[in-house]
């Protein structure tokens, strides 16, 4: 008898049971122990060289004058993290941009509407995070801000 292909069968045994499980196209398998050494990686703090500093939350009027100081790293710091474990072409992000309608800030009682971006970050054999971020319309760098802290706050849930 011959074989599906026209080949004759060689004694081998009738293969039984549904094939071997094959990871999905484009899905890349990465061992446990290998995902743990990344995940650590990805959890090094920043070298302090790359830590800035912004003054938030400031009195009005008041002597003294105080503040807040709260460190941050640049959206640049993450990216470069990124690349260093995976390469460029080890991930990749996605954005997604909406506005809210026009209100009224608490703040100063201007009427203004806000940038809400998403980002989700894809880091190949890892998975997949998505996080926001979001800005007054009305600052000239609200996009570049919103898109910052989106991309930042989706690396953190790595």
């Amino acid at each position: 008898m011959s074989a599906p292909n026209g080949h004759a069968q060689k004694d081998h045994a009738p293969v039984s049971g549904p094939p071997p499980a094959m990871p999905a196209p484009g899905v890349l398998q990465v061992p446990a122990e290998r995902v743990k050494e990344l995940v650590a990686a990805l959890e090094v703090p920043f070298d302090p060289s790359q830590i800035e500093w912004r003054v938030m939350n400031t009195t009005k009027g008041q002597q003294p004058a105080r503040g807040q100081v709260v460190p941050y790293a640049d959206q640049r710091a993450y990216t470069d993290r990124l690349n260093a474990l995976f390469t460029p072409a080890g991930w990749t992000r996605k954005y997604s941009i909406h506005t809210s309608a026009n209100f009224e800030r608490s703040k100063d009682q201007k009427i203004a509407a806000k940038v809400l971006l998403t980002c989700e970050l894809t880091i190949f054999g890892l998975g997949s995070h998505s996080a926001t971020g979001e800005e007054w319309a009305d600052d000239d760098n609200s996009c570049t801000a919103a898109e910052a802290q989106a991309f930042k706050r989706s690396c953190a849930c790595f």
